[in-house]
Formats: structure tokens, sequence, C-alpha cells
């Protein structure tokens, strides 16, 4: 970074100062009053790209991302060549999910000769992000050329080359990660649903990371890039079958970041979610659409708890477990009589265990396998369809809704 020019409005000396505050505040987490200080620098010093620079990264911390543009924009204006100012404002591209832009300032940073593998690693994700799987595959060979046990990478080109349908080369990256680490959860996870292994359900630590990973871009993702319904269609589904608002005391199984709330807030006395992924909570919490918002793992929730409510949902909650009998057992202890449990699960083929996981490394669940279920824990299926839950690599994914009584 330059050297800041005197101005007739301050010494360096006093410039020097209050900058060094500003520093020390920013550091210490102060984000507010040190913006306040830097504020009043920028007043004097309108040209100071190191003041526009340290205002982007303060709003960054305060997650207030477009403000944090607006000053990242002015630095890299001012100093082109800076890999620093490139390389955050990347970072801070990637949070507004303006991945091709963010692709830019990755570049530009490794232009201005910042090749480090942190670099690399953050262009190979955007190039991911805007579907340029070869550039992406390139530049993750380049970092595994460079340091071949970089985990993040080894596990972000198995996954690609997983989605891709080049499942020998995925399979290979899963093995050489795992290798590395045995206890990559994600990796042993991914692998079993490439070699035909159909555990009883996903680890909760590896669905934790997964969720916690994709919070800031879950919903955009999802609504804009999968066409995600699933929780309109399930608040369809229910008023197809009761045609009344009825004012529930409900429980939101994984509710995520509250997209089944937001649609099922109005015929609610009383809502409650719980999830696993604190990150995913957090989003929900801005919503103010619950009463209570609970990190846990569901099955030692419903296990502990003594609340009963009459209205317990699960949108796509089930396609990461696949043995569902202790999910509906305790569904059924926490549940008032005639309550009711409203559920999607995709699609599976007929099998000895009723379930499969996935080479996506979600579960489907059979219709013999959910009508068994029912018999043995007490529910009773007053309807269920076929429906559309979301789009992978163009195709809709199937799956079926269910509701049940008890």
């Amino acid at each position: 970074m330059q050297k800041e020019n005197s101005s007739p409005h301050m010494t360096p000396d006093e410039f020097q100062e209050h900058f060094h505050k500003a520093c020390i505040l920013q550091e210490a987490g102060s984000l507010k009053e040190s913006l306040e200080i830097y504020d009043d620098l920028l007043s004097v010093f309108p040209g100071s790209p190191l003041l526009h620079f340290n205002c982007g990264l303060a709003y960054f911390d305060q997650q207030n991302f477009s403000k944090a543009e607006t000053h990242y924009s002015k630095a890299a204006a001012m100093l082109t060549d800076d890999p620093d100012i490139h390389y955050n404002r990347g970072l801070n591209f990637r949070r507004l999910h303006r991945y091709k832009d963010a692709a830019i300032s990755f570049e530009n940073a490794f232009k201005a000769g910042d090749t480090s593998i942190d670099t690399l690693y953050n262009l190979a994700l955007c190039k991911q992000d805007i579907g340029d799987f070869s550039e992406a595959g390139r530049l993750y060979d380049i970092i595994l050329s460079k340091d071949s046990t970089h985990q993040s990478c080894l596990n972000n080109f198995a996954y690609l080359c997983h989605k891709s349908g080049d499942t020998k080369r995925a399979e290979s990256l899963y093995r050489q990660l795992l290798t590395i680490n045995p206890g990559h959860l994600a990796a042993q996870h991914m692998l079993s649903s490439l070699t035909g292994t159909t555990p009883d359900s996903a680890p909760i630590e590896y669905v934790e990371s997964i969720f916690d990973n994709y919070a800031n871009d879950f919903e955009h993702s999802l609504i804009e890039n999968l066409q995600y319904k699933t929780p309109e269609t399930l608040y369809d589904f229910y008023f197809q079958v009761f045609k009344t608002k009825s004012q529930h005391r409900c429980l939101d199984l994984g509710c995520g970041t509250g997209l089944a709330g937001e649609q099922f807030k109005n015929i609610c006395i009383e809502l409650t979610g719980i999830d696993i992924s604190q990150k995913m909570l957090a989003i929900a919490k801005r919503k103010h659409l619950y009463d209570q918002l609970i990190k846990d793992d569901i099955i030692h929730f419903l296990q502990a708890a003594n609340q009963k409510y009459n209205l317990i949902l699960a949108a796509d909650v089930f396609t990461y477990m696949g043995d569902l009998e202790k999910m509906f057992t305790e569904c059924s202890s926490s549940i008032t009589k005639s309550g009711i449990l409203l559920f999607s699960v995709e699609e599976a083929r007929e099998s000895d265990k009723g379930f499969e996981l996935k080479h996506t490394g979600r579960f489907g669940h059979s219709a013999a396998y959910i009508k068994s279920l029912c018999q043995q824990t007490g529910w009773t299926i007053l309807d269920h369809q076929l429906s559309n839950l979301r789009q992978e690599k163009g195709e809709w994914i199937k799956g079926h809704l269910y509701l049940l009584q008890h």
C-alpha cells in the first residue's frame, strides 16, 4: 500500500495517530468505532486507497458486503496492481454471489503477483460456481501439483468430478483424501454413495459441516438455481387435505434458513425450529418467524423434549437419513393425539432395506418402506403424492410428499 499524502487539514502525525487508533479498534473487533474514524479520515483524504481498503475489510467483517464493495472498488481503481485489494474484493464478491466478478478479482490478484495456493483455490471455486468445470479442474490439478495434501482441494475436486459424471476420478480423489485424513466424514459418505454402500444415515458431523458451509448461498442456490419449492408444495398439499387454517403448535425439523417456516407461520400459534447448523439458524433468526430456534440433533431433541406438537414438518430432511424407524418412533412420542407429520422424501428403488444412498450423497426411500414404518410406529397415511423436489443437472428429482396422522 502507498503512503498517505499530507493535508492542510491534518498533519501527517495526526493522521498516523488517528489511523493507528482505527486499526487497533478494527483488530479488536470494534468495527463501528473504527469505521467512524475511517470516515472522518476519508473526509480529509478521499483519495486514499489504504483507507478505502481498510473500510472494505471492516464492512466485510460486519457482513455488510455491499458497503465493502463500494470501498474495495474505489481502492482497486486507485491501486490497480495491488494483489491484496483484488484478493479481498474477490472474497467479498463471493459473499455477494457475484461469482464472475469474484473470478476476475482473483485473476487480477494472480496477475499482480499473488500466485499463492489460496488465490488459486478461490479462483477454482469461482470457476466451479459459474459452471466452468474444465477450468476449475485445471486449477485444482495445479494446486495438487503444488500440494498433494490440500484436503479442501481434494474434496472439492472429487465433488466436481462426482457431479460431472467422472466417478472413477472422483473415487480416486476421495480415496486419496481418506488416506491423508481417514476421519474425513464427507469423503467417506460420498465414497459410499459411489461404491454402492448404504449406511443407515449420513454422519451428523458431515451434515452439520455441509450446511454451515452452505448457509450463505443456501437460498440463492436452491431457489434460483435448483427451482426448489418443496416448502410451498407441502403447504399446498396440506390445504388440499384439510382446507382449513387450524392454528398449530408446530415443530419444524431441520428448519434451515426458515423456508418452511415462511410458508406455515400463518397457521401456527407457536413455531419451533430445530437444526444442526448454527449458521443456518442464524439466518432463520433474522426472519423473526420462530418462537424458538434450537441447535441440536433432531433425534436427541425429540428424545429430550417435554413439549408435544400437533404439527411436525420435515421438508427435505429425511434425504440425509436412511433408516427412519427411530425418527418415526420419536415423532410419535412428541405428537398430540390426531397430530400431523408432514414431510418429503426422494424416490428410491424397492430393496431389502427400503432406502438407498444415491450418487448425490442423499437418501431415497421407497413407498413400501414408508408404509411399513407407519404400520410399525402407529402412523396413518392420510395422503401422499408424487412431486418435483428440485432440479439436478436440468432434470427434476422426483420424490413423494406424505401427510401422516397419529
